[in-house]
């Protein structure tokens, strides 16, 4: 019989003879509580956690168990957890996304101003989308249909 190597093995508070008991204990084989003694992880057998030891991550101060514990904090994925980290950034998780160059400009119809293209859009009655593409891409009729549209907003004396 060969001698046993892993002895008086303390998981969790609880010291164990030896794997076998340890095992039987904790709902594993044997070998799970040797591999876990060999690696240093007793502290994680039997818990149902399998792979590497959860990071802690530290946002604004606070720190999160892993990075699950921080997309769930923050209503993201993991994934832009560990993006942010990887970027040497992980402060800008939660917080509102700004793309360069995506601020609405003011724009005037007809001698009523808007806050932007899409909200002008919405208040001539037009789809989203419909000033942006009118004005990039369409003719003459498109032009003239959004000046009769703003004229018609004017004259109900409707301010935007």
């Amino acid at each position: 019989m060969a001698t046993r190597i892993y002895t008086d093995l303390t998981i969790r508070g609880t010291t164990y003879p030896d794997a076998a008991s340890a095992a039987r204990a904790l709902g594993v084989t044997p070998e799970a509580v040797r591999s876990a003694a060999r690696k240093g992880r007793l502290d994680r057998v039997g818990v149902g956690r399998k792979g590497v030891e959860p990071m802690p991550v530290r946002i604004r101060g606070e720190v999160f168990t892993d990075a699950h514990a921080v997309a769930a904090r923050f209503g993201v994925t993991p994934q832009a957890v560990w993006k942010a980290l990887s970027d040497g950034d992980p402060d800008r998780i939660g917080r509102p996304q700004r793309r360069p160059g995506r601020d609405p400009h003011p724009v005037e119809i007809g001698g009523l101003r808007f806050a932007s293209q899409r909200k002008a859009s919405r208040a001539l009655g037009f789809s989203d989308d419909y000033l942006s593409h009118a004005l990039t891409r369409g003719g003459r009729a498109a032009r003239e249909r959004i000046l009769a549209a703003a004229m018609a907003l004017a004259a109900k004396g409707v301010t935007p």
